[in-house]
């Protein structure tokens, strides 16, 4: 996404991460991690909440539409999570957001 280009989309919150979805025009989807300073002021814990995050992504990668631009805004309860809650986080808002089709892998 350009930087100050508005988004239009849906918002779905969770209690981990907040979701912006947005349609693009290319053929594959795009997908952003952001872990404000306000959440840990410790790169090393906001590296690890993006990695754990993104590594959810990827797992359900062949399953994602193409086609949509996907900004996870992590929140602050997602510190000490492990990864499989987060995953299960991560796909439920991914159905609802209708960008997956609903898969019980978690």
């Amino acid at each position: 996404m350009p930087v100050g280009e508005k988004i239009l989309g849906s918002n779905i919150n969770s209690s981990l991460f907040s979701l912006k979805i947005s349609k693009n025009s290319l053929s594959y989807s795009r997908f952003g991690f952001i872990v404000s300073k306000k959440i840990d002021k410790r790169a090393v814990v906001r590296n690890s909440l993006k990695r754990n995050v993104r590594a959810c992504v990827e797992e359900l990668f062949d399953k994602i539409k193409p086609g949509y631009d996907l900004l996870f805004l992590v929140s602050k309860d997602a510190i000490g999570k492990n990864h499989s809650e987060v995953c299960r986080e991560v796909n439920k808002s991914l159905v609802s957001g209708k960008i997956i089709w609903n898969t019980h892998c978690f």
